[in-house]
């Protein structure tokens, strides 16, 4: 019977898978992150400067809050509110703006009333989006790695175990 040390052939292959994996995974985060890092730098995440006018905000009630609707408002500069009806200024002691959303102070003699958003805010450009979709895309590979990994333990090991339990004598190809 032939001993397990003339079988390490087999076992000289797990080396490279091993690195293989590595050097995957260490490319695969840094380059999340180098992307991610280009994405959120000024000049690529907010290149481009837009103004909503008179954004209809619906009749506000206390208790609610409103959105502005444009889904990169939240990078809003400046926001200014007026009654839709008779169009007068809302002053800014009549309600609180934080993270896209307007809220009425209970205090505000414009409750129940509609109102209008005005606002400037900044936005990314193609850049912005391609790497947005790049960083997503890696972070959906990434979700498969364990499978990965664990496909290629397995063959591993069912190769090692056909080694080892190979019958001495027989013919291999």
């Amino acid at each position: 019977m032939r001993s397990i040390l003339s079988k390490k052939s087999q076992l000289q292959t797990l080396a490279p898978s091993i690195i293989a994996l590595v050097l995957a995974a260490t490319l695969l985060i840094v380059g999340l992150i180098i992307i991610q890092e280009m994405r959120d730098t000024d000049v690529v995440s907010k290149a481009n400067t837009a103004t909503v006018t008179n954004q209809a905000l619906g009749t506000v009630l206390l208790g609610t809050d409103e959105v502005l609707s444009t889904a990169s408002a939240c990078s809003a500069t400046s926001v200014a509110l007026t009654n839709a009806t008779s169009g007068a200024a809302i002053s800014s002691g009549n309600y609180t703006y934080t993270a896209c959303t307007v809220t009425p102070t209970p205090d505000t003699v414009w409750n129940n009333t509609a109102w209008n958003a005005t606002y400037t805010y900044t936005y990314g450009d193609e850049t912005y989006d391609s790497a947005t979709a790049t960083v997503t895309g890696m972070g959906a590979f990434a979700d498969f790695w364990q499978i990965i990994v664990l496909a290629i333990v397995i063959s591993i090991v069912i190769g090692l175990l056909l080694v080892l339990f190979a019958e001495p004598g027989k013919n291999r190809r």
